[in-house]
C-alpha cells in the first residue's frame, strides 16, 4: 500500500502490533464500526465503497452509509463484507492521514484525522475532513468543511476554520483524553495538514 495508498499505509504502519498486523483484517477493522477505527476516516478521505454480498445477492455501500451508528452497521444478518472498493485517488488531489495516541505503537488512538483537499488556483474546490474518537461514530467536520469551500488555501483560512472545528464536535472524555484535548487535536491537525501540503 505504500505507493498506491500512502495514507492509509501510514495509519497500517501504528495500527495495533507486529502480531495484530499479520491476523487483523481491515474489513474486521470496519466491520467493529468503533468510534476510534484507525482505518475509518481513512476510507472517508478516500471515498471507499464496501461491497457486501450472502448467499442470495451481492450490493455496494459507501463508507459513510455503511457506519450506521455506535458500533452499528448496515450489514443485514445474512451479509458479509466481501471487498473494500478505494477508487483511484484523482491527479491534484491530496490525502492526509493523522493517528494521536499516548504511544506511537500498541495503543489505541485518541484522534485519527484524515484529510482530502483539491484546490485550483489557490482556491479549494474540494475537502473532505474526516474524524475518529470525536464522536460515537467516525464523522465529516460538514460546517469546517462548508466554510472553506471556495476560500484559499491559506493559514489565514485555516485558522479560521479551525475555530469552528473545534466547537464542531463535543467528544467524550474518557482515560485516552479529556474531551477539551480532543477538540484542540483535531483542530491542530487541519493546521498540520495544511503546513504539509505547502
Amino acid at each position: 500500500t505504500e505507493k498506491r495508498i500512502p495514507s492509509l499505509h501510514k495509519i497500517l504502519k501504528v495500527f495495533g502490533s507486529l502480531q495484530i498486523r499479520n491476523i487483523a483484517t481491515i474489513g474486521g477493522n470496519i466491520g467493529s464500526a468503533s468510534p476510534i477505527g484507525d482505518t475509518l476516516p481513512v476510507l472517508f478521505a478516500l471515498g471507499a465503497k464496501i461491497k457486501v454480498g450472502s448467499l442470495a445477492s451481492e450490493r455496494i455501500i459507501g463508507i459513510e452509509d455503511f457506519i450506521t451508528g455506535y458500533r452499528q452497521t448496515g450489514l443485514k444478518k445474512d451479509e458479509l463484507i466481501t471487498e473494500i472498493l478505494i477508487p483511484k485517488t484523482p491527479e491534484g488531489v491530496t490525502i492526509g492521514s493523522y493517528k494521536v495516541s499516548k504511544r506511537k505503537y500498541l495503543d489505541i488512538s485518541t484522534v485519527v484525522g484524515a484529510f482530502r483537499l483539491k484546490t485550483h488556483k489557490e482556491i479549494i474546490t474540494e475537502i473532505v475532513l474526516a474524524f475518529g474518537g470525536m464522536a460515537a461514530t467516525t464523522k465529516r467536520a460538514l460546517k469546517t468543511e462548508k466554510f472553506l469551500e471556495g476560500k484559499k488555501w491559506t493559514r489565514e483560512t485555516v485558522k479560521e476554520a479551525m475555530d469552528i472545528l473545534a466547537g464542531e464536535f463535543t467528544p467524550l472524555s474518557d482515560a485516552r483524553a479529556g474531551a477539551e484535548f480532543r477538540k484542540t487535536v483535531a483542530a491542530n491537525l487541519l493546521l498540520k495538514f495544511y503546513l504539509e501540503t505547502n
